[in-house]
C-alpha cells in the first residue's frame, strides 16, 4: 500500500463529505467510512491523513443524536472499531520526531485528538452491542470486544498514563462513565455469546475470552462465559492452534478459571513434537497460565541436573506422560534454543512460572543468566535488563532465588550437594546452579538497572520492590546502592501517602502486610539499619490496623498473618530497633490480651490451629532482646506460654532458609580442627555448648514452661565455661556477600591478612558428595543472624570472638600458621 496515496484518499473522503453537507447532497455512506479506516488498518499504515480520518469517523458517528450511528450494520461497527484499535496499537511504530513534526503544524490531527476519537467510537460501538446483541455475528462480537480491550477502553488503567507495561491505555475523562458501559456491554455479550459458542471458531472464541480477561471484567455471566469457552476446548481442542491455546489460558488463568482438566488438555497441545513452530508467546503465555493455575506437573524433578544424578531424575517417556510437565519442558527448550526471539515479559513469565510450581531446572536458568548479562570468563555482556518492566525486574530476581530455595524440596535417594540445611544449603544451591561469580553478577546488573533505568526507583511497585529485597536476602547479596535508593524511596513514598491523607480519615493502603514484613526482613537479614525507614513503618502499620479506633486482635488479623508479625518482631528485634508502639502491636497480634482464654478467639480469627514452633522460638529471643535491651517498654510472655499458643501438629524442626533460630548443633570439620589447634596450646574448652530458654528465661523471673520444648536455645561452637569465653566458627551461612563495596567494614574483626582469592568452585568430598567451595574474596559482612546471636550472648556475659571461614581456609593447613592464628583469636578477649 501507498501511504501518500491513502492520506490523500482520506483527505479526499473528508473533503467530500464536507463539501456534500454542504450542498445537501448524500453524503458518504457507513460502509464507505468503516471499509476506510478499515483499509487503513490492514496496511499498516498511520499517519497524520490516517489520524484525521478516524477523527471524522468519530465526528459523523455522533451526527444528529446518532442516527447515522444507527445506519451501520453489525460488521460495519465491528471492522470500524477492530481497525481503530489496530491503527492504535500500530502508532508505536512511528518515529516520535516525525509525530511532533506533525503535530506542530496548523490544521494536522494530535495524538491526543486520535485518542479521543477512538474513544468516542467504542462508545458508539458498546451502545449498538448493548441494544443488538444479537444482531452481531460471532466473528464481530470477538473483534469488537478485543478492540475494547487491545486500547484498555473502560479500565482503571484510562485515568492515567501508565508508561511502565508493554500494554495500550486510551485515556478515559468519563471514566466512571465508561466503565459502567463497557460492564453492561460485556454483560449483554456474555449473555447472548454463551448461548452459542458452538458456532464460535477458536481465534473467535480466543478473542473473546482474553478481551474479558484483559478489561477484568468479573461477574456470572462473565464466568458462565468462560466455562463455556473451556468446554469448547474440550470438545474441539485438536482445531485449536498454538496461539489460541496460548491465549485461552492466559485468559483463563486472569479470571481465576481453574479447571483441572481443561488445562490438562490444553498443555497436551503444546508439546516438544511441535515445539519448534511454537512463537514465544505461546509458550511463556502457557507456562504463566498453567502456573498460576497450580497445575503442578508430576515431575517437578526432571530438569534437576545439579541435585539428582540423572538415574534419579524421569525419563523422557515419563515427561511425555504428563502433558503439564512436558509443556514446561517444551518452553524451555524453545527459550534455549532460540533466546533472541523472546522478549523479556516473556523471558520473565517462563522463568516465574517454572519456579512458581517449584520445578528446578539449573541448566536452563544459568543459560539465561548468562545471556542476559554474560559472564566474568568472556568480554561479552550479554542482552542486558533494559528492556526489563520494574515487575519484570522484580519477577526475575524473585525466581532465580526461588531455584535455590527449592533445594530443600528435592526428594531422592542420590542428592549430590552436602548435607547441610537452611541458609547455607540455599547459598551452595545456587553456586552449584549458576556458578558464585554468576549469582553475584547477576543480582548486581539487576540492582543496577533498578537504580540507573528510566523513571529511577519510583517506577517500581511495593510488591516489586519486596521482591528484589527478599530475592538478595534470601541469597545472602547485598547491594548497598539498592537498599539505600529503596529505604529512601520507601521514606517518601509513606511520607507522601501521610500527607495526602490528612483530612480524608484514613490512610490509603500503600504497602500489603505480606510487603511490610518482607521488606523489615531483608533488611534485619542483610544486616543493613534503616531507622527512619522503620520509624515511617511503624507509623503507617499502626494506622492501617487502628482505623478510626485503636487496634486490637481482630483489625491486627486483618492486615497480618502470624508469621507476618512473627517475622517482623524478630526483624525489630536484629535491627535493635524497637518502635514502641509496633513493638506493641506484634505482641498483641501474636499473643491477644486475654492470656490463655484468648487463645481460642486468636486461633478462630487467624483460621489455624495455632503458632507454629518457629513462631515461639521467634518470640523467646525477640523477648530476651527485648529484656536486654528495651526493658522500658515493659512486654513480656503471657504466663502459660508457650502451651496454650503451641500449634498440637508442629514439629520441632526448620530447614527453611528464613528460620530465625539461633541454634546451631552441627559440628563442621573446619570447627573440629580448630577445636585440635586450641588443644595444642592449651586452651580448655568443650564443642557446641548449649545455652537453655529456661536458665535465660530465669533470669529475668519470666514464668514460662518450656518443658514441650526443647531445652537446647542458644548454642557457642566453641566454649570455655569457667571464664565465659566463645568462639564461633562461621561458615558461609553467617555472612552475606557485598556486592558493591570493597571496603574492610564489618561489625566484627577480621584479619584480613589472612584472606586470598581462592574458593569459587565445586568438589567432591569424602562421601562422594558435590560441594561447593565459597569465594575468599574477603567482600563478606556478617548477616543478621548472626548480629543478633552476638548481641544476646554478650549480654549474658559470654565474650565471643568470631573466625570466619575464609581466614582459617587461608592458612593452607599450616600447622604453625594455625597456632599463631588462635593464640592472635584469643588475644582479642583475654589479651
Amino acid at each position: 500500500a501507498d501511504s501518500i496515496l491513502f492520506n490523500k484518499l482520506a483527505q479526499r473522503l473528508i473533503e467530500v463529505t464536507d463539501e456534500t453537507k454542504a450542498r445537501g447532497w448524500d453524503r458518504p455512506k457507513p460502509q464507505e467510512c468503516s471499509n476506510s479506516v478499515w483499509s487503513f488498518a490492514t496496511s499498516g499504515i498511520v499517519g497524520s491523513g490516517q489520524r484525521a480520518l478516524v477523527c471524522h469517523v468519530a465526528n459523523r458517528l455522533e451526527e444528529d443524536g446518532g442516527s447515522f450511528a444507527a445506519q451501520f450494520k453489525t460488521q460495519e461497527l465491528s471492522n470500524t472499531a477492530w481497525a481503530s484499535a489496530v491503527l492504535l496499537s500500530k502508532r508505536g511504530n512511528e518515529d516520535e520526531e516525525t509525530i511532533r513534526r506533525e503535530e506542530v503544524g496548523d490544521g494536522t490531527t494530535s495524538t491526543a485528538e486520535e485518542d479521543d476519537a477512538v474513544a468516542r467510537i467504542l462508545r458508539c460501538v458498546a451502545s449498538s452491542l448493548i441494544g443488538r446483541t444479537s444482531e452481531f455475528k460471532p466473528q464481530e462480537l470477538s473483534n469488537s470486544i478485543w478492540a475494547m480491550a487491545t486500547v484498555g477502553f473502560g479500565t482503571v488503567d484510562s485515568q492515567a498514563a501508565n508508561p511502565h507495561n508493554g500494554y495500550i491505555y486510551i485515556k478515559s475523562d468519563s471514566y466512571e462513565e465508561d466503565r459502567d458501559l463497557v460492564s453492561r456491554t460485556l454483560d449483554a455479550v456474555a449473555r447472548s455469546a454463551g448461548s452459542r459458542l458452538n458456532r464460535f471458531r477458536p481465534q473467535e472464541l480466543n478473542n473473546l475470552a482474553w478481551g474479558f480477561a484483559r478489561l477484568g471484567h468479573r461477574g456470572e455471566a462473565a464466568q458462565e462465559l468462560v466455562h463455556g469457552i473451556g468446554q469448547e476446548l474440550l470438545k474441539r481442542k485438536q482445531y485449536f492452534k498454538p496461539q489460541d491455546i496460548g491465549t485461552c489460558l492466559w485468559s483463563f488463568a486472569q479470571m481465576e478459571y481453574f479447571d483441572t482438566e481443561v488445562f490438562t488438555v490444553a498443555a497436551s497441545r503444546l508439546n516438544r513434537r511441535y515445539g519448534r513452530s511454537f512463537k514465544p508467546q505461546e509458550c511463556s503465555n502457557a507456562c504463566w497460565a498453567l502456573a498460576t493455575a497450580g497445575m503442578v506437573p508430576k515431575y517437578t524433578s526432571a530438569f534437576d541436573t545439579t541435585l539428582l544424578p540423572a538415574a534419579e531424575r524421569p525419563s523422557l517417556d515419563d515427561i511425555r506422560d504428563d502433558p503439564v510437565t512436558e509443556c514446561f519442558a517444551t518452553a524451555a527448550a524453545e527459550i534455549m534454543r532460540r533466546p533472541d526471539e523472546f522478549k523479556e515479559q516473556e523471558i520473565k513469565d517462563i522463568l516465574w512460572g517454572f519456579s512458581r510450581v517449584e520445578i528446578r531446572h539449573p541448566k536452563l536458568f544459568k543459560m539465561v543468566a548468562e545471556y542476559l548479562v554474560g559472564t566474568d570468563d568472556t568480554s561479552e555482556q550479554g542482552r542486558g535488563l533494559g528492556g526489563f518492566s520494574p515487575q519484570g525486574l522484580g519477577n526475575l530476581a524473585w525466581s532465580f532465588a526461588k531455584q535455590a530455595q527449592l533445594s530443600s524440596s528435592v526428594t531422592g535417594g542420590a542428592r549430590l550437594h552436602v548435607g547441610t540445611s537452611g541458609r547455607q544449603a540455599v547459598y551452595e544451591t545456587s553456586c552449584l546452579d549458576f556458578g558464585e561469580k554468576q549469582v553475584n553478577r547477576l543480582f548486581a546488573r539487576i540492582a543496577e538497572e533498578a537504580i540507573n533505568g528510566k523513571g529511577g526507583m519510583e517506577r517500581f511497585s511495593p510488591q516489586d520492590l519486596t521482591n528484589t529485597c527478599w530475592s538478595l536476602a534470601v541469597l545472602g547479596l547485598l547491594h548497598r546502592g539498592y537498599f539505600d535508593a529503596v529505604k529512601e524511596s520507601v521514606t517518601r513514598r509513606l511520607y507522601k501517602n501521610f500527607a495526602m491523607s490528612e483530612g480524608k480519615g484514613s490512610l490509603y493502603p500503600l504497602f500489603k502486610s505480606q510487603e511490610i514484613a518482607n521488606l523489615v526482613w531483608s533488611y534485619a537479614t542483610l544486616n543493613v539499619e534503616a531507622p527512619e525507614m522503620i520509624d515511617i513503618i511503624a507509623d503507617y502499620t499502626v494506622t492501617i490496623c487502628s482505623g478510626d479506633k485503636q487496634y486490637d486482635e481482630s483489625s491486627i488479623s486483618r492486615f497480618f498473618k502470624r508469621q507476618e508479625l512473627a517475622n517482623l518482631s524478630w526483624s525489630l528485634a536484629v535491627l535493635q530497633q524497637y518502635p514502641p508502639d509496633l513493638v506493641a502491636l506484634t505482641y498483641k497480634g501474636l499473643l491477644g490480651s486475654g492470656g490463655i482464654e484468648g487463645v481460642e478467639r486468636l486461633n478462630r480469627l487467624y483460621d489455624d490451629g495455632g503458632m507454629q514452633t518457629q513462631q515461639i522460638m521467634t518470640l523467646f529471643y525477640v523477648q530476651m532482646a527485648l529484656d536486654m535491651e528495651a526493658p522500658q517498654l515493659g512486654l513480656s510472655l503471657p504466663n502459660g506460654f508457650p502451651d496454650a499458643w503451641v500449634e498440637t501438629s508442629s514439629l520441632f524442626s526448620n530447614n527453611d532458609s528464613t528460620s530465625s533460630s539461633l541454634l546451631e548443633i552441627n559440628s563442621s570439620r573446619l570447627q573440629i580442627n580448630i577445636g585440635k589447634t586450641l588443644e595444642k596450646i592449651g586452651f580448655e574448652h568443650v564443642q557446641e555448648h548449649i545455652i537453655g530458654a529456661e536458665d535465660i528465661f530465669s533470669i529475668h523471673n519470666h514464668e514460662i514452661d518450656t518443658s514441650s520444648f526443647p531445652a537446647d536455645f542458644l548454642s557457642i561452637d566453641i566454649a570455655n565455661l569457667e571464664q565465659k569465653i566463645g568462639i564461633e566458627v562461621d561458615g558461609p551461612a553467617h555472612f552475606i556477600n557485598v556486592l558493591d563495596d570493597d571496603s574492610e567494614s564489618s561489625l566484627l574483626p577480621r584479619h584480613l591478612d589472612k584472606i586470598d582469592d581462592g574458593g569459587g568452585r565445586s568438589f567432591k568430598t569424602k562421601s562422594n558428595k558435590v560441594a561447593w567451595s565459597f569465594l575468599n574474596d574477603g567482600r563478606r559482612s556478617v548477616n543478621g543472624p548472626t548480629a543478633l546471636k552476638h548481641r544476646l550472648l554478650c549480654h549474658l556475659g559470654w565474650c565471643i570472638v568470631h573466625c570466619p571461614f575464609w581466614e582459617w581456609q587461608g592458612l593452607r593447613g599450616d600447622v604453625d600458621a594455625e597456632e599463631e592464628y588462635v593464640k592472635e583469636l584469643l588475644e582479642e578477649v583475654i589479651g
